[in-house]
């Protein structure tokens, strides 16, 4: 009787051995990591393209930012194209050049509801000490709105997203 209980499980375990396990296709990591981009219809970048701004780096706050068309102030940030941008520092005490990319987000008419965290711009040019604060500011969660008549711009510190935490740390 034993023998014949080993027999019978020996080949039920062969059987199941040759039953072929499903293959899992594996997607490739590249797309998985890859920024999420934001469609061209919700940016600003096409409008801002070529535009000049001009402000005083006297006058910035660290949490907000005017920028206008008034061409005497010393001050410029230059949207290049569709994805860079330039700023010309042209302070006494600091002559700097700021570069970089930027994605600026149309805010939706609908709803009041603004992507959390979204960082505008990136900068790709090396530290500079004279304009850390305002490069820091830069690089940060901002909100950005323009005036009705495109005269004028506000960047303002915004909302970060939360830090993830575990309870009881």
């Amino acid at each position: 009787m034993k023998k014949i209980v080993l027999v019978s499980l020996l080949l039920s375990q062969t059987i199941f051995a040759q039953h072929k396990k499903k293959v899992v296709k594996e997607i490739p990591l590249a797309p998985q990591i890859e920024a999420y981009k934001i469609p061209e219809d919700r940016l600003l970048n096409g409008t801002l393209k070529g535009t000049k701004w001009y402000f005083d780096l006297k006058n910035y706050e660290e949490k907000e930012l005017f920028l206008d068309k008034d061409k005497t102030k010393p001050d410029v940030l230059y949207f290049v194209d569709a994805n860079k941008f330039q700023m010309n520092i042209n302070q006494k005490n600091c002559k700097s050049l700021i570069k970089g990319t930027y994605q600026i987000m149309k805010m939706n008419d609908e709803s009041t509801t603004v992507q959390k965290g979204h960082q505008p711009f990136k900068i790709t040019s090396p530290y500079q000490k004279c304009i850390a604060k305002l490069s820091g500011f830069l690089s940060g969660a901002l909100d950005i709105s323009l005036n009705e008549t495109g005269e004028a711009m506000e960047i303002k510190e915004g909302e970060s997203e939360p830090a993830l935490t575990l309870p009881g740390f």
